[in-house]
């Protein structure tokens, strides 16, 4: 099931949901102190799981778009390609997003580790998520057309972090909504020979900024 135009994000409804159920039980009660903090924390929570619809400013199907809101904090070329480094603050928008155009399949999760209680973002020891981008043929999904031109994106999340993936559906769009991610880190790798619009400290705008064009 794939997120549309909701307001709020379906991740956020239960959040949500107990921290309104807290804000009436203290009205009730006239507990006025706890009831403020309730109110702020309940308006707290609807502004970390909006999910506000997005302009692209580049949807050619060689477009590259930020698949997270986020700051980039580190640029680094490997012999494998080029890896954009990128922090997710949990006050920014969470929602995922296709990064790449032209997808038979929208990409599959490589490695899903659904770990209750904390999380950790660290790059070595935590959890993380690692999701593959690739453009594959329309008349045979098990054909990668180019696979030079796949993209990784890695995720780190911090503690209690929530992270939600709708990858079992097929032919997403670029831009589309594919999953929501609260609060973390993430990794983006593109190919080596992608022509970066981006620089590092630059904020990245999930479905809407131009990374790079893929060659």
């Amino acid at each position: 099931m794939k997120t549309t135009t909701e307001i709020i994000a379906k991740e956020g409804w239960k959040p949500i949901g107990i921290a309104l159920l807290l804000v009436l039980f203290a009205w009730l009660l006239q507990w006025k102190i706890f009831g403020f903090f309730c109110l702020i924390v309940f308006l707290c929570l609807i502004y970390f799981y909006r999910n506000t619809e997005r302009i692209m400013e580049d949807n050619a199907n060689d477009s590259i778009l930020a698949p997270l809101d986020g700051i980039i904090k580190n640029i680094e070329n490997q012999s494998d390609g080029i890896y954009l480094q990128i922090h997710k603050p949990i006050c920014f928008c969470g929602t995922l997003r296709m990064p790449l155009a032209n997808l038979g399949k929208c990409g599959e999760a490589l490695k899903i580790e659904h770990i209750k209680g904390l999380k950790n973002g660290d790059k070595i020891t935590g959890e993380r998520i690692k999701i593959a981008f690739s453009r594959q043929s329309d008349a045979d999904e098990s054909i990668i057309l180019d696979s030079k031109a796949t993209l990784y994106l890695t995720l780190y999340p911090k503690y209690f972090s929530q992270i939600s993936l709708y990858l079992w559906d097929s032919n997403f769009k670029l831009g589309e909504r594919i999953g929501f991610f609260l609060n973390g880190n993430a990794i983006l790798k593109i190919p080596l020979d992608s022509e970066l619009r981006v620089n590092i400290n630059d904020k990245i705008i999930g479905g809407k900024t131009l990374l790079a064009k893929a060659k």
